[in-house]
């Protein structure tokens, strides 16, 4: 987890005022950054301001819990975006192929859905989900494996 919100925080200050983000963290739920709670969930523009709130965001996440994949990914598909970044360890559960259709059909915005997986040591042999879910979805994976971190 440490891991995963020092990337995401590098990224946050790699954008400019003109792009737009959204950041959603799963465990036994989804929790969506919300600045404004009055409004529905909703992309926002990289402001200063927005990414102070949003680093603060990630920052008091706690890491807890299981894991629920598929409600996260259609909370977020469900905002339009044009790009996910969808970082995970990879744990169980696994997308199943029926969740990884679903997904599909659900990209209505044909949205790219990278994943960024998250381990220890070599990564293990073979095809996993994450490389399922962003081959299906024109994106990439990439496996980062948190010992070589500084």
């Amino acid at each position: 987890m440490a891991a995963a919100r020092s990337q995401l925080v590098a990224s946050l200050g790699d954008l400019e005022s003109v792009h737009q983000f959204q950041i959603v963290f799963y465990n036994e739920e989804p929790t969506v950054f919300q600045p404004d709670r009055s409004r529905p969930p909703y992309i926002l523009f990289a402001t200063g301001e927005n990414k102070s709130l949003a680093k603060r965001f990630v920052e008091d996440i706690p890491a807890l819990g299981g894991t629920r994949h598929l409600e996260a990914i259609k909370l977020a598909l469900g905002m339009s975006p044009d790009v996910v970044f969808f970082l995970t360890d990879a744990a169980e559960p696994q997308l199943t192929p029926s969740e990884l259709a679903e997904i599909r059909r659900r990209n209505r915005s044909e949205a790219t859905i990278n994943s960024i997986e998250f381990g220890s040591g070599p990564r293990g042999r073979g095809e996993n989900f994450l490389e399922r879910l962003a081959t299906q979805n024109r994106g990439k994976h990439v496996y980062v494996d948190v010992t070589k971190l500084p």
